[in-house]
């Protein structure tokens, strides 16, 4: 029993010392897998991002116009569900950005530029 004892206390240590460099739970096996959603849901993400100033420049400016100038995006579920904040990865429920907390809606804006930049070919 003492050495369960001890083996979740280290164990709980190394979650706080992962923490500390991820707040908030930032580690990538908690955040949706990105490259999974569609260039639609991209570009609503970017739109959702970009009005909440979570992301600015011309960079991201650039990459939304791409991904908005494609043919049938912005008239797609998934483009008005990225703008409402809403991940859809195609791997069960959806992941409210909306409703996420500071450092995480940063890693994931940037993470669906990332995404974007590659769906536009730039």
């Amino acid at each position: 029993m003492k050495k369960m004892t001890v083996a979740l206390l280290a164990s709980l240590s190394l979650a706080g010392a992962a923490s500390a460099q991820f707040p908030a739970g930032l580690g990538s096996s908690l955040l949706p897998n990105i490259s999974s959603t569609s260039t639609g849901n991209a570009a609503g993400l970017l739109s959702f991002c970009v009005k909440n100033k979570l992301l600015g420049g011309q960079n991201a400016t650039a990459v939304l116009g791409k991904l908005t100038g494609q043919s049938g995006v912005t008239g797609s579920k998934d483009y008005a569900a990225g703008q409402s904040g809403l991940v859809q990865t195609g791997q069960g429920s959806g992941f409210s950005l909306a409703n996420a907390k500071g450092q995480i809606k940063s890693k994931l804006c940037d993470m669906v530029l990332k995404h974007g930049t590659s769906l536009a070919g730039l």
